[in-house]
């Protein structure tokens, strides 16, 4: 299985990354060279960053496929969503738990006190109102106070001084849930933040997973082998043994940073988060810095799908509970339609009063990501001749099967998660709820054209 390094030498191999020797500004010109080889879906090396120690790599994985080589997918058919879903939910149910070794590379260079600066990182500023750089490849690392469990996810990372900076941690992240358990102990809390991973151990760490699910067992089983850790030097943290650089620090409650960086969705996205005491760092010989284009760029995008998997399947599992009569559900959740969701759910109708009551009960649903509602803008209720996984299908039921006002409604005010920027004070916006079923007075008339038994025949047998 690929590692971060070999992974990089099958890009070189086949000639998918562009090197630049030129020395770029990391402020805005780095970003805007990054920008367009990324948009091409090829990888980029930078070998000279104004003032940094490090060249910058990054593109690895701005295309599906490429995550397919990474895990070294069998077979020649091209790596789809459905066969990366798959791969997750396969190792989900078979992790292979980590090793943990004496060293590891990640450790032949160990930087501590006057000799930690940040700076001499290549960390990218991307945007024009950007708060400062970002870094965007980097996991996290954190260990819950009292259960001991450790968390890995992929964060925004903001520098703030040679030896701060600010991990950001939205609402429905483990994280955050680790940051509020630490400040009620009134204890430091240990961090670590690993740049250039291998491509499983990425993939892990941007799943949305339920609770006490180690996202080091997932990247085992994404790999067929073992990840192999370290601990680290200030604290029982163990990070992945092959990764380029590893930052280690205390999270400090009483200082708390606002920071805004340009989001997935072509918006900028304002956190708060504590500030990071950084304490050591180590890197490898030759070390890469790892840099994902933030903003709404293919290798953030592609990345981002992963969790995107997660959080479908967690809507689609909380609807199906509340509506065990459907008959099929989709869930989109696609950055082009926004940062909620959009459910479609088929079913025989047997009143017309009840799609009303499956959008109320979808709506009030709540599964393991919290309240649905905070995730859903849309709830779309269909007939079952509906196909709802396809759009074409689903939007012909909208503008052929309405014709009353009540078959539409806006619910105003309901609460939302914080990256619908949209959303008014106190994060609330509307949702809305379409029942484009057939009336049961239409249903005859509204009835579909349709060949009998078209689906059993095999045209092959009958051409010559």
């Amino acid at each position: 299985m690929h590692d971060f390094r070999s992974f990089i030498q099958l890009l070189k191999d086949r000639g998918e990354i562009d090197f630049v020797s030129r020395e770029v500004d990391r402020r805005q010109e780095l970003a805007g060279v990054m920008h367009p080889i990324e948009s091409s879906r090829r990888a980029y090396y930078f070998k000279n960053v104004k003032d940094a120690k490090f060249p910058v790599v990054g593109g690895l994985y701005n295309q599906l496929q490429r995550f397919g080589d990474a895990l070294e997918h069998p077979g020649t058919e091209p790596f789809t969503h459905e066969d990366f879903d798959d791969r997750i939910e396969s190792a989900k149910t078979s992790p292979i738990e980590p090793v943990v070794r004496e060293s590891g590379a990640t450790q032949e260079n160990i930087l501590k006190g006057d000799q930690i600066n940040l700076k001499d990182l290549p960390v990218p500023t991307f945007f024009e109102h950007d708060s400062g750089a970002f870094i965007t490849g980097a996991i996290g690392i954190t260990r819950h106070p009292e259960s001991g469990e450790l968390n890995i996810g992929v964060y925004r990372t903001l520098i703030t001084g040679k030896d701060r900076f600010v991990i950001n941690a939205s609402s429905m992240s483990d994280l955050l849930v680790n940051y509020n358990a630490w400040k009620k102990t009134g204890k430091p809390m240990p961090i670590a933040i690993a740049l250039g991973v291998p491509p499983a151990m990425l993939v892990a760490a941007a799943c949305k997973l339920p609770p006490n699910v180690c996202e080091y067992g997932i990247a085992g089983g994404l790999a067929g082998e073992p990840i192999e850790l370290v601990k680290c030097q200030d604290s029982d943290l163990l990070v992945p043994a092959s990764a380029e650089i590893i930052i280690e620090g205390t999270v400090d409650f009483s200082d708390y940073v606002e920071n805004m960086l340009g989001e997935f969705v072509d918006q900028y996205g304002p956190e708060t988060a504590p500030t990071t005491q950084v304490t050591t760092i180590t890197h490898r010989n030759d070390a890469m810095f790892y840099a994902i284009v933030a903003g709404k760029n293919p290798e953030h995008n592609t990345l981002g799908g992963v969790a995107v998997y997660g959080i479908k399947r967690g809507i689609a599992a909380a609807a199906m509970a509340a509506v065990p009569e459907a008959k099929d559900i989709d869930v989109i959740f696609e950055p082009n339609m926004g940062t909620l969701a959009h459910v479609t759910i088929a079913i025989d109708k047997q009143s017309d009063e009840q799609p009303g009551e499956i959008i109320d009960r979808v709506l009030a649903s709540h599964g393991f990501l919290g309240p649905s509602s905070r995730l859903i803008k849309r709830v779309i209720v269909v007939d079952d001749d509906i196909d709802v996984h396809n759009r074409e299908d689903v939007q012909w039921a909208i503008w052929n099967r309405t014709a009353k006002a009540s078959k539409y409604r806006v619910i105003p005010d309901v609460q939302s998660w914080e990256l619908e920027r949209a959303a008014k004070d106190g994060m609330k916006s509307l949702r809305i709820g379409i029942d484009a079923t057939m009336d049961l007075e239409d249903a005859e008339k509204l009835m579909r054209p349709i060949i009998p038994n078209a689906n059993e025949i095999n045209v092959d047998d009958y051409i010559d």
